[in-house]
Parts: C-alpha cells; sequence; structure tokens
C-alpha cells in the first residue's frame, strides 16, 4: 500500500512537530535554569550590639527567573514584606530591583521577641497578606551582675514557604529555589547549645557570629547561648568604686576599716 501526501500537508505536519518539539525545550531549559539556580535567597540576621539594642536584619535577592516567572506573584510578595516591616516598625532599603533589606532595629530581648512574632506572624489585612511561613523566638537570660547569659530558642516553620499563585506554571519548588539562612551575632560570641535539631550552626568571624542554614519544607529548630555585658551592674561596680575611693582619699581609710 502506498501513501501519498501532499507537500501542503507535509510542510503543516513538518510545523506541528516543530512547535511541539520547542515548546518541550524551551520548559526542559526553563526547568534546569531554576533547578540550577536559585530564585530567592533569604538572609535573616540578629545583630546584638549590647544588651539594649539590636537589629533585625533580613537581606533579600530575587533571581532574574523569579521576576519573569511571574512578575505579579513577586509582587504581591515585596508588597506583603513591606506591610510586615511597616507593622514592625522598620524600615526597607532598596539596594536595587531584585534587591533589597529589612532593617528592625529593638531595645531589649523582649521587643525583640515581640518585633519578630509581629513581622512572621502578622495580622492580616486580607487573605493575601498572610505570612508564608510561621516562627516562634525565645530569649531567657539570666542577670550574673557584671554580664547578662542569654539562651535564644528559635523555631521556623517552613513547610508552607512557597510562592503561590492559581497558575501551575507560577508556583515555585521552595526546597529547589530559596536560599534561607539564620545569622546571630554577638560582640562577645555565640555558641550552639543544642545538637538534636536538623540544623547546627556554624561559627564565622571570629566566633562573633553563627549561621545556620535553613531547610525549607521543614520545621527547622535552633538553640545558641551567648553572653552579653551588663551596663547597670558594671555602672553599679563602677559606682562603688570612685566612692570608696574618694572616701579613701579623703580619710586615708576605707569606710569597712573604720
Amino acid at each position: 500500500m502506498k501513501i501519498i501526501v501532499s507537500k501542503d500537508k507535509l510542510v503543516r505536519f513538518t510545523d506541528w512537530l516543530w512547535s511541539i518539539i520547542d515548546r518541550r525545550l524551551v520548559l526542559l531549559f526553563c526547568t534546569m535554569a531554576i533547578s540550577l539556580s536559585s530564585c530567592v535567597k533569604y538572609d535573616t540576621g540578629v545583630n546584638f550590639t549590647s544588651l539594649n539594642y539590636g537589629e533585625i536584619v533580613e537581606h533579600i535577592q530575587l533571581g532574574e527567573q523569579l521576576n519573569s516567572f511571574s512578575e505579579q506573584a513577586v509582587q504581591r510578595w515585596v508588597a506583603s514584606i513591606e506591610e510586615r516591616t511597616k507593622q514592625a516598625a522598620g524600615k526597607i532599603e532598596r539596594i536595587s530591583d531584585r534587591e533589597f533589606k529589612v532593617i528592625i532595629p529593638f531595645n531589649n530581648a523582649q521587643e525583640l521577641v515581640a518585633k519578630i512574632d509581629r513581622y512572621f506572624n502578622p495580622t492580616p489585612v486580607n487573605s493575601e497578606d498572610t505570612s508564608k511561613f510561621k516562627a516562634h523566638l525565645q530569649v531567657e537570660q539570666n542577670n550574673f551582675l557584671l554580664v547578662v547569659r542569654n539562651h535564644l530558642s528559635y523555631d521556623i516553620d517552613l513547610r508552607s514557604l512557597a510562592i503561590q499563585s492559581s497558575d501551575p506554571k507560577v508556583a515555585v519548588s521552595s526546597q529547589k529555589n530559596v536560599d534561607l539562612d539564620f545569622r546571630l551575632q554577638s560582640p562577645w560570641g555565640v555558641k550552639n547549645s543544642d545538637f538534636s535539631g536538623n540544623i547546627v550552626g556554624v561559627n564565622t568571624t571570629n566566633n562573633n557570629q553563627m549561621n545556620w542554614e535553613l531547610k525549607p519544607g521543614e520545621l527547622n529548630h535552633l538553640d545558641a547561648i551567648f553572653w552579653l555585658p551588663n551596663p547597670l551592674g558594671i555602672g553599679a561596680i563602677l559606682i562603688i568604686l570612685i566612692s570608696g575611693g574618694g572616701y579613701y582619699l579623703k580619710y586615708r581609710q576605707l569606710p569597712w576599716q573604720i
């Protein structure tokens, strides 16, 4: 049996075949690009300058793949970050169109806990403003007069971390496309206090800073111990020493020697 195909039908069939191949190649290249290169780099840091001042600093970088994949979804996500930053009394520094930094100051450990909760677990204005992940921070402090021992415990639920959209082509796999780090910095250093969790901190910057690489799609738990000088205790000791020195210079003997 001999099949005769006209030239016009052959041309149409060839164009149709190449269109399928082109679409599959484009889809393959897009998948490879997204899998091999992170769409979002999310670095969250808590910097303690002293016992009474510090900053929550987030450095966020959006990859070009993410912007081209769904500009509308990215804009909604950035708007949510801006709203949460405003609720936590912070500010945003825009480095470029795809990179910005969130800075939220705090004056003590209690305010740090409150602002972390306000930023990561905000009160939603509407259904689109809900946070993409939940976080719970605790800081226990023990005062030893001259120094204060701080025990920081941080639970981060990243199981629902993803950029969602009604279009399934827009959804991005969080495990492959998001790099998440948590950083804790203290002038006297940081020590990892719990090695039983799923992540372990790594000391950097002369042991003054510890980094944890968080795991998207999982519950993350970390514990850290760090010490800070107590200005009230140090001030009280200085006042006692100055008063005792002045008394000695005046009477040539210390009060307890009378």
